[in-house]
């Protein structure tokens, strides 16, 4: 994490990629089980601030790769200013669930629950920052599967205050504020999304002529265009470390998503009672009902770019076991709202072969197009990825199979520093603090996603294609998606020399070198430490536009 590795340089990073997407295509499909940050990102959940979770993480330990470490936040956009009204809720079940065998069902879970809060502490935090109790219990066998759960019995537990470092056999816990540390430009992206602008940063383009964006401006660190939307703001961090052979699977079950049994997959959970509602003061709802999910998280931005909004609830309820349903039906992108599978949402991929009706519309046509708009290059866009024109692939269900099931999955086998291996295990290989997800994701849809364009352009011949995502009129395609990934980034690192390094998203403050990892949290405003002056608000560059 930032200074803590040595990024390899991308060409080896993305060595795993081709091997493994390739494996996962000469199975059937109806066998493969292959497989976002989402502040706010769906209706519901944006009125249960404590159970939101934006993002989850999963790495080893760069100081000991002998232990994982697993990772959840809530409470997004929790303002430095009002920091003791930010807590985990007391009824909350917030859950770890990891998949060590492939079938995209939790094998193991780690579960916390907490007691007390800053204005009401739990006695036996009396005089500790924050005043919750946490107990956290597993990593153990789950009573029950899916989307209803039971609390775990019997597992081992580990407790303390929170806001500082608890430990137990072979554990480390931490729960507590800290700085959030993803990066990334929303802003601007609704700015795309709704029309007002087409791109992340400003420029004339060859082909395409002069698109609106952020201008460049001047700032300390050198010229730049983005603008960390979540620089300033905090979270609370749920951070757990366990032995990696607590975790690993013990065998490799043939078909599925994993390749290996070093290979585990990973998502995080909220849950609340079932009948007991958020602000129920009538504890005798509780009892030892079963907590019903009412959120999960696994691939960052995976519901904020690919899931319509108003199928987003329907998500957060569901299980990544039955992300695939609607896979195979020939119909499902006429499928009506609540048909099983979510599958239908993700773009088909390009083919390097081509199928009738859409000559030259290739993964190596479309690294060309992107040249010659202009994109693929600095100052305009990210580089492209090397190794994708390639790809000897055929499938059009590619990027589903790389996101679906909806889980963060990570070979255990790999060591820091060289860990990111973007693509090798769904959109990248577990995630740490720092990667820069955001790009990641850009640049792999604007290679990778098949598009409509008009005639004379690279899949702009033959008849419209129903998986394809809309771009029959230029510059102002109809998805704005495809403008959004246009460039490749959203330019928010420090400087543009910064770009090309996809372990290094721009984080607002430093990240630590040991656990909980997560940088300390913001401040109050007009705090004189850790330096002196005026600590200000947010901490990054104003907004430019």
């Amino acid at each position: 994490m930032g200074t803590m590795r040595r990024p390899k340089p991308f060409t080896i990073l993305f060595v795993g990629m081709l091997t493994v997407l390739l494996a996962l295509l000469v199975v059937s499909p109806s066998t493969v089980r292959v497989r976002g940050a989402d502040h706010r990102e769906a209706p519901l959940i944006s009125e249960d601030p404590a159970a939101d979770i934006p993002d989850v993480f999963a790495f080893l330990n760069p100081n000991d790769p002998t232990k994982v470490v697993f990772a959840l936040d809530v409470n997004p956009f929790a303002v430095p200013g009002v920091r003791s009204s930010y807590s985990f809720s007391n009824d909350v079940l917030y859950q770890i669930k990891i998949d060590n065998t492939g079938n995209a069902e939790e094998s193991l879970v780690i579960q916390a629950r907490f007691e007390g809060y800053e204005s009401f502490r739990d006695p036996r935090c009396a005089t500790a920052p924050g005043g919750q109790f946490v107990t956290v219990l597993g990593p153990a066998r789950p009573r029950k599967t899916g989307a209803v759960n039971d609390e775990l019995r019997g597992a081992p537990v580990v407790t303390g205050c929170t806001n500082q470092v608890i430990t137990g056999p072979g554990i480390r816990v931490f729960a507590g504020l800290r700085d959030d540390p993803f990066v990334t430009d929303p802003a601007q992206l609704n700015r795309i999304l709704g029309g007002a602008e087409q791109v992340f940063r400003q420029m004339t383009s060859p082909i395409l002529g002069p698109l609106d964006g952020r201008p460049v401006v001047a700032v300390p660190s050198g010229p730049r265009s983005g603008f960390d939307t979540f620089g300033g703001f905090n979270v609370s961090a749920l951070v757990v470390e366990v032995p990696r052979s607590a975790v690993q699977g013990s065998r490799n079950r043939v078909g599925t998503y994993l390749g290996n049994n070093t290979t585990i997959g990973f998502w995080g959970t909220t849950s609340r009672q079932k009948n007991f509602h958020r602000n129920d003061d009538d504890d005798d709802n509780k009892g030892s009902a079963p907590f019903v999910q009412i959120q999960r998280m696994g691939q960052t931005l995976v519901k904020t770019v690919f899931i319509p909004v108003t199928q987003r609830d329907r998500y957060n309820a569901s299980v990544p076991a039955h992300d695939l349903a609607d896979l195979n039906n020939p119909n499902k992108f006429s499928l009506p709202p609540g048909a099983p599978g979510f599958s239908r949402f993700i773009p088909d991929a390009l083919t390097t072969s081509g199928t009738p009706g859409d000559a030259g519309n290739t993964i190596a046509a479309r690294a060309d197009l992107l040249t010659a708009i202009g994109v693929a290059t600095l100052p305009n866009g990210a580089p492209l990825l090397p190794g994708l024109a390639a790809l000897p692939s055929t499938s059009r269900d590619l990027i589903r199979h790389v996101i679906f099931p909806d889980v963060l999955r990570i070979d255990l086998a790999i060591a820091p520093p060289g860990d990111l291996v973007v693509a090798a295990n769904g959109l990248q290989n577990g995630r740490r603090l720092d990667d820069d997800v955001t790009d990641i994701l850009l640049r792999l849809a604007r290679q990778l996603a098949d598009v409509n364009f008009p005639p004379g352009i690279p899949g702009g011949n033959g008849a419209p294609r129903p998986g394809a995502l809309n771009c029959t009129v230029l510059p102002n395609c109809p998805d704005r998606r495809v403008l959004a990934v246009l460039q490749g980034t959203d330019f928010i690192e420090n400087t543009d020399a910064d770009v090309a390094n996809l372990a290094n998203s721009g984080q607002d403050r430093p990240l630590l070198h040991d656990f909980p990892f997560f940088a300390e949290p913001h401040p109050l405003p007009g705090n004189t430490t850790p330096a002196p002056g005026t600590v200000g608000y947010p901490s990054t560059p104003n907004d430019p536009t």
